[in-house]
């Protein structure tokens, strides 16, 4: 098949959308697949990587809403030069009502993937009525819809009526995760003593003012936890970077900044426990990560975060947006560490991640490639 993956973001960004289009493409590659991914233009200070498949950028325009004409016409143009077999778009919009239209266009099938921020409630694109209009008549019009979740799943069947052919596709993990090598040098304090993290960009979705908040309540118990370090760059650092000098937790907290390749994989690997207090996930990349370094994780009890993790089996889960709550359970985890009697959850959480590699899931969708060529194969024989 020739594959066309049309993502709005993508690598050198970091985030989770950009880092499944790029596993996809390298199992859809390597099943011997011909793969392009089509996304917006990188800034000139960004970009792109050295990659084993095509890349074509579009020019980012001004408006989501009314100037979406790049990308219909770099669809059109990557198709004249090697007919699509199939398109499969990340986001409901804008690319994935642009590719549905042009898949119309040009009879060519097209799948949709949602990454939660797109049909959330409360989402931007919700809640304005043209954009909330034109992602469900995408929707509605695509031969599949997916979501990395069944939450994501039942979302897409509210808002299309059950009118979407709907399926739940978990995202991958990376697993076996690489070894660790060498502490990160301005790190290097680390090794050799307890410490947890919290890895991801530092968004309002992460929840990251609870589990500061969760620190601080931790501190004014006299309650003793390992040093948290977190992990990642965003639009919340200084407000984050207030909220701990506000809870004097300066010597309780750490911010590293982002973390990449052997940095981050060895953070992974050294520390006690991994912390994910999101509030708002589809299925957490990271999640999966320290899974399979074989760490045990305290998540939140929200969408996909609840299908990675079985509580008490291979991880833990709090209820989101309760610092209190996520207290109780961080110092509960941490009283646990300290008695040695988290093995048994390492080892199921290891075993967890080995059953969820990118290989697996690139299969299930190049099934459900062929499920949908093989449909639209049998609508044009029966006209």
């Amino acid at each position: 098949m020739r594959i066309c993956l049309m993502t709005p973001s993508f690598l050198p960004a970091v985030g989770g959308m950009e880092v499944v289009v790029d596993r996809l493409a390298k199992q859809f590659q390597a099943a011997g697949h011909e793969v392009l991914v089509v996304t917006k233009r990188p800034s000139k200070h960004e970009p792109l990587p050295d990659l084993p498949y095509d890349v074509a950028c579009y020019r980012k325009t001004r408006s989501s809403i009314w100037c979406l004409g790049p990308q219909r016409r770099i669809l059109l143009q990557e198709h004249r030069r090697r007919p699509f077999d199939i398109i499969h778009a990340q986001a409901m919009y804008p690319s994935g009502y642009v590719a549905v239209g042009v898949g119309k266009q040009l009879n060519v099938p097209i799948v949709l993937t949602s990454h939660v921020g797109d049909i959330r409630p409360g989402s931007r694109y919700r809640r304005r009525w043209l954009p909330r209009r034109r992602m469900i008549w995408a929707m509605k019009n695509a031969a599949a819809v997916t979501g990395m979740s069944v939450v994501l799943k039942e979302i897409v069947d509210e808002l299309t009526d059950g009118q979407a052919h709907s399926y739940a596709i978990p995202n991958g993990i990376d697993a076996p995760l690489p070894p660790p090598q060498q502490p990160p040098p301005d790190l290097s304090d680390l090794a050799g003593r307890p410490f947890m993290i919290t890895l991801g960009r530092l968004h309002p979705n992460k929840g990251l003012s609870v589990l500061l908040d969760a620190m601080g309540i931790l501190q004014s118990r006299g309650t003793a936890v390992p040093q948290l370090v977190l992990v990642g760059d965003g639009p919340l650092r200084a407000e984050l970077e207030a909220q701990a000098s506000r809870l004097n937790l300066q010597q309780a907290v750490r911010f590293a900044g982002l973390r990449q390749g052997p940095e981050k994989n060895w953070l992974l690997h050294a520390c006690r426990f991994f912390l994910q207090p999101s509030i708002v996930e589809g299925m957490p990349l990271t999640v999966g990560e320290a899974m399979a370094a074989g760490k045990c994780v305290l998540g939140t009890d929200i969408g996909g975060t609840r299908e990675l993790i079985r509580h008490g089996v291979d991880g833990f889960l709090a209820a989101p947006g309760d610092a209190t709550a996520y207290a109780d359970a961080l110092a509960e985890l941490a009283s646990r560490s300290e008695q040695l009697g988290l093995a048994d959850i390492e080892q199921a959480a290891l075993a967890s991640a080995h059953q969820r590699d990118w290989a697996s899931v690139a299969k299930q969708y190049l099934s459900l490639f062929e499920s949908v060529r093989s449909r639209r194969g049998n609508e044009r024989s029966s006209i």
